[in-house]
């Protein structure tokens, strides 16, 4: 309620000061409400368009991250000169690779490719034609795969991968395959080729576990796992990351008999392995020629008897043989002669008073 006072029309006519005017209590609890709610109005202006900016961007960002992989189309492996079950057969490992690839928008083809070329009127999987099959997926990249007999005989898979957008080839190669039952290494082979290698899923470093290698009495030892050389123990032993799963482990020091044993790690696990070595038995070295350890020390050829024996004798033979060819005739030889004389001649001979005593 209001209470008002008013002076009189004379005394308002000579004084120009306002009349002072006295609320009750329910009207300033009328202000202050008004008050909130002009600036609960003023908040909302403000803050309204900034909300539907966020939520604009976040959308942005999902559509952002969703158009960040790039679509790769997957066609059915082709082969005329096989059968249709290894085709088959090929086709389906290629998807199963193929899906190991996270990093991209993987889809595959709904029919055969020769489904596929009849409905672009195409006589042969060139360019053009796979350029046009990969657009109808809305596909920048289109994979192509045929299986085929090489002139020996043997099955190879020629992949390449088509960009559409440049109706071009991007990468091609040839992977011959083992035999149909194991087709996995040569398509994965052929797909890190075509698209590069595989980003693991973040899963793949859940499945991993540590072995740790301690040798006992210190030293240092090679440590091999799956006969791949790992490194080197020191006086905390050794740690090494390993997939999960089971191992071989081989320790090998200078000296040592070899160590060998299985080892199973779980996932995200840590296998602590003491290993004692045992020593190999020492073999004396006679000659101190520093012999291998572990291994019988023969005798040098110049400590046995039976050489010098043999030189001995050499020497000996040697010696007479020379003697033999060099010696001299020193001592003169004495025997008799035989003379006759002819009596028809005889007068010839000074010694019997012939012609030339005459």
């Amino acid at each position: 309620m209001c209470q008002q006072q008013v002076d009189s029309p004379a005394a308002s006519r000579s004084n120009s000061a306002v009349v002072p005017v006295r609320f009750g209590a329910g009207h300033l609890v009328f202000r202050q409400l008004l008050g909130a709610l002009t600036m609960a109005a003023v908040v909302g202006v403000l803050t309204g368009p900034c909300a539907g900016l966020w939520q604009a961007r976040s959308a942005y960002a999902d559509d952002a991250k969703i158009a960040a992989k790039q679509k790769v189309l997957i066609l059915r492996t082709d082969g005329a000169t096989v059968t249709d079950i290894q085709r088959q057969a090929a086709s389906k490992e290629l998807q199963n690779q193929a899906l190991r690839y996270r990093q991209l928008d993987i889809v595959f083809a709904a029919g055969d490719l020769t489904e596929e070329m009849f409905e672009f009127e195409c006589t042969d999987p060139g360019v053009e034609c796979l350029g046009k099959i990969a657009n109808k997926y809305k596909a920048q990249l289109v994979v192509y795969s045929e299986l085929i007999k090489n002139p020996s005989g043997q099955l190879q898979l020629n992949m390449r991968v088509i960009d559409a957008s440049q109706n071009r080839v991007a990468q091609s190669t040839v992977q011959p395959l083992e035999s149909l039952d194991k087709p996995t290494s040569a398509v994965q082979r052929g797909l890190v080729v075509l698209l590069g290698p595989v980003d693991l899923p973040s899963d793949a470093a859940e499945a991993i576990g540590t072995v740790q290698v301690v040798l006992f009495g210190g030293g240092v030892a090679l440590v091999y796992i799956d006969d791949k050389l790992v490194g080197r123990t020191s006086v905390t032993g050794l740690k090494v990351q390993v997939s999960a799963g089971s191992h071989t482990l081989r320790v090998v020091r200078a000296g040592f008999k070899e160590w060998t044993a299985k080892v199973n790690v779980n996932a995200g696990a840590v296998v602590e392995q003491a290993v004692q070595l045992e020593q190999q038995a020492q073999v004396q070295d006679p000659t101190g020629l520093g012999g291998l350890p572990g291994k019988p020390v023969e005798t040098p050829l110049v400590q046995k008897g039976w050489f010098w024996g043999a030189i001995g004798v050499g020497v000996v033979a040697i010696g007479v043989a020379t003697w033999l060819l060099l010696r001299g005739d020193d001592a003169p030889k004495t025997g008799s002669v035989a003379v006759s004389l002819d009596h028809a001649d005889a007068y010839l001979d000074p010694v019997f008073g012939g012609a030339t005593g005459k």
